[in-house]
This record gives C-alpha cells, sequence and structure tokens, in this order.
C-alpha cells in the first residue's frame, strides 16, 4: 500500500511538471495569458478560492514565507491581479480580491489545461471526476493537517 500512495504522490508530480511545461511553450501562442511563478500561482489559487482573505490568513493558509508571500502578492497587484479593500469590518485591515484580469487569465489558462488534459486522456475521461474528487479530499485533509 505504501508503494502505491508513493507512486500516486509521484504521478501527481509528474502530471504537474508536464502541465507547467506544456504551458510554458504554448503560452507564447495565447499572448494574452499572463505567466505566473509557482508562488504567485498559489496565491492567486488561494484568492480566488477565498475572495476577501485577509493578507494574514493567506500567509498561513499557504504555507508561504511572508516575504516570499509579500513579493509575489506585490508582484500580482502591481500586475492587476489582486486588488486590496479596506475590510468593512476594521479600518485597519485589507482584504484581498481577484480582479477582472485575474478572472479572465484564469479562463484562459483554465481552457489550456483542459485541452491539456484531454489531450493527456486521449478524450477517455472516464474516472476524471473519481480522482478529482480524490485529490480535492487528499489535498484539504492534508492542508487541515498542517494549520492543525
Amino acid at each position: 500500500m505504501e508503494g502505491e500512495l508513493a507512486d500516486l504522490a509521484e504521478a501527481i508530480i509528474g502530471v504537474a511538471r508536464e502541465l507547467r511545461l506544456r504551458l510554458d511553450s504554448t503560452a507564447a501562442s495565447d499572448a494574452d495569458i499572463v505567466e505566473l511563478t509557482a508562488s504567485e500561482a498559489h496565491l492567486m489559487r488561494h484568492i480566488d478560492h477565498h475572495p476577501g482573505v485577509t493578507p494574514s490568513d493567506l500567509a498561513r493558509a499557504t504555507g508561504l514565507q511572508r516575504s516570499n508571500m509579500s513579493t509575489a502578492l506585490r508582484s500580482l497587484e502591481n500586475r492587476g491581479f489582486v486588488e486590496r479593500r479596506a475590510d468593512p469590518h476594521d479600518a485597519r485591515g485589507v482584504n484581498l480580491y481577484p480582479t477582472d484580469r485575474a478572472a479572465e487569465n484564469l479562463k484562459r489558462l483554465r481552457r489550456q489545461w483542459a485541452q491539456l488534459m484531454d489531450n493527456g486522456l486521449r478524450g477517455d475521461r472516464q474516472g476524471a471526476a473519481a480522482a478529482k474528487a480524490l485529490l480535492e479530499r487528499v489535498e484539504a485533509a492534508l492542508t487541515a493537517d498542517r494549520l492543525g
């Protein structure tokens, strides 16, 4: 069983790597897609799923070092992907929101991801929903364990 689970983790890493390599080579064909670093993509994913998150909660949830998070967040803001808004419950605080530009970029990326996955599956989507559910469950459990 241990080997099977390690093999699954290795396969996940391999698929992620291939997606990244393919996106890097196809991004040139879609000049409207803005490429993000791994840290930026990690932050954007959380902000997209949790609009209004505070910077402190974002750091805790993503597990990034504060300095790395600040650098990536500044870059996302400078490129128009994230906006800060005053916290309606605490005027001293801010909340982070994805912008329309970020949503459009994500839409284009998701379209490319879907095409790459469909190509990799050779059109056979059987089991894709179950695999997605399994991976979401694993991610949620690992995140919960890390956050304690």
